[in-house]
């Protein structure tokens, strides 16, 4: 009975003790009240708190029901800017990842007459456009200054040679450029070409090599496609559009002097 009594006294909440304690004491004071109701506040912080753990342990689920899912048919254009150098390692790799092709099957004789079909999969990758899509030698593309450009781009810089001699050159001292250099012929593509729909559409990455001729006062003339993409035939002829829209070109200089001369250039855009 003695253990008991004690063990019911060394409890704070015990009734007993509370009673005793506060006998001839104001019960309406605080601690009074905190004692007697530590049980019922203990239970009610324990649930609180196994429902906090639960909700915070349940949140990611909940959270991945109702996230929006991201969208699968979002495309993006990405202009990459390869050299030459670049481009011919790719068509090697290519060209070693490639299986050998198979042997042609012998022929079958049958009196059956077939009509001869044109395979567009085995035609040459190569797009060369027809004269009508590209500019005339000496032609005009897009008005602009005369002034002649400097190794720097400004006006200033080596005369052209204004004789009479036409020959196209086709190793010079230094090629043509672009005003401002790879970077402003980057820009100047990425804000002008338009990508054609279809290949847009298809998710088709277009690829094509252009030549065309600089002539000594920065004119674009001669514009073909060594290389392209046969299953989007409209990137090169949207690429021709833009290179013909270019403002003039920095001629070409050798022996001291600017040249008309060839020029290559690729131009690769991604669908991603």
């Amino acid at each position: 009975m003695a253990d008991s009594f004690l063990n019911k006294w060394e409890s704070p909440e015990s009734e007993d003790r509370l009673e005793m304690v506060f006998a001839d004491r104001f019960k309406a004071y605080g601690a009074y009240f905190v004692r007697a109701n530590y049980r019922k506040s203990k239970f009610i912080a324990t649930l609180i708190a196994c429902g906090a753990v639960t909700l915070f342990s349940a949140a990611p689920v909940i959270l991945a029901k109702f996230k929006p899912k991201a969208q699968s048919g979002a495309t993006t254009m990405r202009v990459e800017a390869k050299t030459l150098d670049d481009i011919e390692e790719e068509k090697e790799e290519q060209k070693e990842k490639e299986p050998p092709p198979p042997e042609p099957p012998e022929p079958v004789a049958t009196q059956q007459y077939v009509a001869p079909t044109i395979d567009q999969d085995a035609a040459h990758d190569d797009i060369v456009l027809p004269a009508s899509a590209v500019t005339t030698p000496g032609q005009r593309t897009q008005e602009g200054s005369n002034d002649i450009y400097g190794d720097d781009g400004s006006s200033s810089g080596t005369p052209f040679n204004d004789g009479n001699d036409d020959e196209i050159k086709a190793k010079v001292d230094k090629v043509a450029d672009f005003p401002g250099g790879e970077e402003a012929f980057i820009q100047y593509v990425t804000q002008n070409f338009q990508y054609p729909p279809r290949c847009w559409e298809e998710g088709i990455n277009g690829y094509v090599m252009l030549r065309f001729v600089v002539d000594t006062r920065g004119a674009i003339s001669q514009v073909t496609s060594l290389e392209g993409t046969p299953s989007c035939p409209e990137f090169t002829t949207e690429a021709i559009r833009v290179l013909k829209a270019s403002p003039r070109w920095v001629p070409a200089q050798y022996n001291g002097k600017f040249v008309k001369a060839w020029r290559q250039i690729p131009i690769r855009l991604s669908v991603e």
